[in-house]
């Protein structure tokens, strides 16, 4: 059948009030137009004709964190990282978060599973925990396909991660003994998955003398590697690191597993060019392999030669970009980046690529140059916040005595906040008003330097100024009142270590108009 998604208009309130009319879960994917795995989601997972059709019973919902509202919508659903992906009850309550790294017929599966899932994640997560039920293999297999990487506290609340997945692995492990052969056979599966995942979060911190023992079990069984593929592409080169003993015979055989993925036509082209690199990361741990550097030279060009879609490029080339780097050919890496940055959709994001390159060759300005054209170039409130808040980390970093340079980021990076209105201070971009924070308090400067304000945006808003307080040794407050509509009411503040505010929404409207009545009261007395 396959065709299209179909997305529903008006937000995700009003995808909820359909799901609950209609008795159909919610759908949600939150992501951005320039994150790579994010185009890998689209080309991979939503393009295919077996996924659209089973979005036919879901009410399917599409966030970007560009839009009016969308980080205040994300603060609010503990929505974070770019992309997430979540089933929802009618009733509101969450299903589960879904991993965007597994391959377009795995995630179909994961996808119905979830569908039709008895309990919700955060259901079978506290019965395994408190040992009140007993988890059907369903239940384990929803756990192990858990975005864990993607959950903000939702499942998690204030456990550890590491430590929760080793948990889980060794339950559902027990949860085997006594099944019916299949039903062993999923738990089984699940136990192993939630155990990778564990060793990854746990990696160096953790030692797990039987991990090795474990690892050469997936790495060796083609069916149960290809199943963790997402994570093993992604993460086997620290699981093999974090390992105690045996680390070229790790290396040997995840490359092998590797080369079997990389050799798939059935997978996608971007996949199995991940598949090539992590053959070159196991040859920078002791896998004896002669000419991989060619090989993933030769590979890079075959992939962009097969793929013109925009989606499937975008995250292509930075796969290709990542694989040369690790094969030690930055400059091919680096002229890759400067011919496919003019006709990407997102040639900013390839941008901050570009100044990654240049750092690493020392070329100071050069960096700086293409931070600041990314940020330049950058579109949509949200992500013209974290370019410049990047551009301006760079420039403290490095040239942390150029005052007139920050002086200049900072009124202009004044202005992006105050575009973002309501949304400036909310989830992603208050972690980036956070940073620049931090930043702005490692300066040594012993002078003082006021910003120029920035204009208000309109009836409502105060007029937002900047400030840079150095006269403890360092500067130490930025943003000092910001553009934020009125009615948001109280200020909020991050406190320095020097016991100066970055004070964000300082005096809106309201707490101007009260601090003038006090002050009238208090004159007449």
């Amino acid at each position: 059948m396959g065709g299209a998604i179909e997305w529903v208009e008006g937000g995700f309130d009003a995808a909820m009030e359909l799901a609950r009319s209609a008795g159909r879960p919610v759908f949600l994917y939150w992501g951005a137009v320039w994150c790579p795995p994010c185009n890998r989601v689209k080309s991979e997972i939503f393009a295919r004709d077996e996924f659209v059709d089973a979005t036919r019973s879901l009410v399917c919902v599409q966030l970007d964190g560009d839009t009016p509202g969308a980080q205040q919508l994300a603060a609010r659903l503990k929505l974070r990282s770019y992309p997430t992906l979540v089933m929802v009850r009618p009733d509101g309550s969450e299903i589960t978060r879904l991993p965007c790294e597994l391959d377009g017929e795995l995630f179909t599966e994961a996808l119905m599973a979830a569908r039709f899932a008895a309990y919700t994640a955060a259901e079978s997560l506290a019965a395994a925990l408190d040992g009140t039920r007993v988890l059907s293999a369903a239940e384990w297999t929803l756990l192990s396909n858990y975005s864990w990487d993607t959950d903000e506290g939702v499942l998690l609340g204030g456990r550890d991660l590491g430590v929760t997945l080793a948990t889980l692995s060794q339950l559902a492990f027990s949860a085997a003994t006594g099944e019916a052969a299949a039903a062993a056979a999923q738990i089984g599966a699940a136990s192993d998955r939630l155990r990778l995942h564990a060793l990854v979060a746990q990696a160096g911190r953790v030692p797990d003398a039987s991990a090795t023992e474990f690892l050469l079990r997936v790495f060796r069984d083609a069916a149960l590697a290809r199943a963790n593929m997402d994570i093993l592409g992604n993460s086997g080169h620290q699981l093999v690191r974090a390992a105690t003993a045996q680390h070229a015979e790790l290396a040997t055989a995840l490359a092998l597993a590797a080369q079997a993925w990389a050799d798939d036509m059935w997978l996608s082209v971007a996949d199995r060019l991940t598949a090539v690199r992590l053959q070159m990361r196991m040859g920078r741990m002791d896998f004896a392999a002669e000419g991989l550097p060619a090989l993933v030279r030769s590979r890079v060009e075959a992939a962009l030669a097969e793929v013109d879609d925009a989606f499937a490029r975008h995250t292509l080339v930075n796969t290709a970009v990542s694989a040369l780097n690790d094969a030690g050919l930055a400059a091919d890496a680096e002229a890759l980046l400067q011919a496919e940055a003019p006709r990407a959709h997102s040639p900013y994001y390839f941008m901050l690529s570009l100044a990654g390159s240049a750092k690493r060759r020392g070329d100071a300005a050069g960096m700086l140059s293409w931070y600041e054209q990314a940020w330049r170039n950058a579109v949509g409130a949200s992500t013209r916040i974290q370019w410049a808040v990047t551009y301006l980390s760079a420039v403290i970093d490095s040239a942390p005595a150029d005052a007139d340079r920050i002086e200049a980021a900072s009124t202009a990076i004044a202005a992006d906040f105050t575009a973002a209105g309501a949304d400036a201070y909310a989830q992603r971009n208050l972690t980036q008003a956070a940073k620049l924070l931090a930043r702005l308090n490692a300066l040594p400067s012993p002078r003082r330097r006021r910003f120029r304000p920035a204009r208000a945006a309109g009836p409502g808003y105060p007029a937002s100024l900047i400030t840079l307080d150095c006269t403890h040794g360092g500067c130490h407050s930025v943003l000092s009142q910001s553009l934020i509509p009125s009615h948001l009411g109280s200020s909020f503040c991050l406190v320095s270590s020097h016991s100066v505010s970055f004070c964000l929404g300082l005096k809106t409207r309201q707490d101007e108009e009260k601090r003038d009545g006090m002050r009238r009261a208090n004159e007449t007395k």
